[in-house]
């Protein structure tokens, strides 16, 4: 079985240590050939050269820039034959989608990738089944854009309807704030050429997300888990402490009703037959959980390394290895019943350099603090 992977973590050690997970998968299937399109500079990161199972590691040259690798991938479909598009990434969920298309390989198709990236088209189906969505308000234009103020007031938050809201989001507070996102947003563009965002209110409240992984419409797991620091709505920027998640009991009245609305979720959308998720669910002011979104792809940053710190395993590592065939106990997969309670945060983006980083934690619910040397670069860990 040959496939093709393309691999564009935004950490360069992340993304090597990726592939070094998806090499894992080809020596424990013993019939698999990998083919990974990524970033420039990875190479430099794989311990010990590229693995023997990657019959070839290509760095596409501006990577996030549409045009490169749909190109590449294109041109290896043409010139040879892949049993599998593997491809993650959020940036690559729909452009994949299209190729396995047009090349006629098994996979995640155009509809229902788009149904899992267009806020707006994804609320609408799960409006549609009779769940409660948090409101998104379309935003094609700056009429839009002030119209939605006018009706929601301030807080509120300007972020793409399709690509990654959060590296994109505008967290607006008062109408200075509205005047500057929407010269950000619009200035841009020329005037006919629509923006593609949307308008929603600040959650200001309780924010949660449920990772998970489901395969031959069955979930292997779903993690519900509450977000915190950033939970206030505010960039996390303008955050001076750490941010993260934690797990919750997934037989708590919360967890249970998480997993319920994502299960519910994912049946109105449509089907992914091997797929990650990554969802988050706000809490009103009543308490009531509604949707804010869903990717059928692992989180990021911590969320996707508390799944994999909970599981045993990456979710990636899993779903590559599910989709080729393989048994989650070949794949090392603890199994629901096993999963691992588990915390995470990460530092604020900001300059400056890490001193020092605690090697044990004094709460007594915590068995053991990880440090992955990676996730500092350079810094000594226990």
């Amino acid at each position: 079985m040959r496939v093709l992977v393309l691999e564009c973590a935004l950490s360069l050690d992340v993304n090597a240590a990726m592939i070094a997970d998806y090499a894992d998968v080809a020596r424990r299937h013993g019939d698999l050939s990998l083919t990974v399109l990524t970033r420039e500079g990875v190479r430099d990161r794989l311990a010990g050269g590229v693995p023997e199972e990657v019959e070839l590691l290509e760095e596409v040259p501006d990577y996030y820039t549409p045009g490169a690798v749909e190109r590449r991938v294109m041109e290896l479909l043409r010139n040879s034959s892949y049993d599998l598009l593997f491809a993650p990434r959020e940036g690559d969920v729909v452009r994949a989608a299209r190729i396995r298309e047009k090349f006629g390989i098994e996979g995640q198709n155009v509809e229902s990738a788009r149904a899992y990236r267009d806020k707006l088209e994804m609320k609408r189906r799960v409006a549609a089944a009779g769940l409660d969505v948090w409101p998104s308000y379309r935003v094609d234009d700056a009429v839009d854009f002030w119209n939605a103020v006018d009706e929601l007031g301030y807080p509120l938050v300007l972020k793409s309807r399709s690509a990654w809201a959060g590296e994109t989001a505008a967290f607006v507070y008062d109408e200075s704030g509205a005047r500057q996102a929407a010269s950000d947003c619009f200035g841009r563009l020329s005037a006919d050429v629509p923006a593609h965002s949307v308008v929603e209110p600040m959650a200001g409240s309780v924010m949660y997300h449920v990772d998970g992984v489901r395969h031959d419409g069955e979930f292997l797991y779903l993690i519900p888990s509450q977000y915190y620091g950033f939970g206030t709505g505010r960039a996390v920027g303008e955050h001076v402490g750490s941010f993260g998640s934690v797990m919750l009991d997934p037989a708590s009245a919360v967890g249970r009703g998480l997993v319920e609305i994502v299960e519910a979720v994912v049946a109105a959308l449509p089907n992914v037959r091997t797929s990650s998720f990554h969802a988050e669910v706000w809490g009103d002011v009543d308490g009531r959980l509604q949707l804010n979104e869903i990717a059928a792809r692992a989180g990021g940053h911590f969320t996707m390394t508390n799944a994999g710190a909970a599981t045993g395993l990456l979710p990636d590592k899993l779903c590559l290895g599910l989709a080729a065939g393989m048994k989650p106990e070949q794949l090392g997969f603890v199994g629901e019943e096993h999963i691992r309670p588990v915390a995470g945060f990460g530092l604020p983006y900001r300059a400056g350099r890490v001193v020092a980083l605690p090697d044990r934690c004094e709460l007594p619910s915590v068995l053991k603090l990880v440090l992955p040397g990676w996730l500092v670069p350079g810094a000594i860990t226990g």
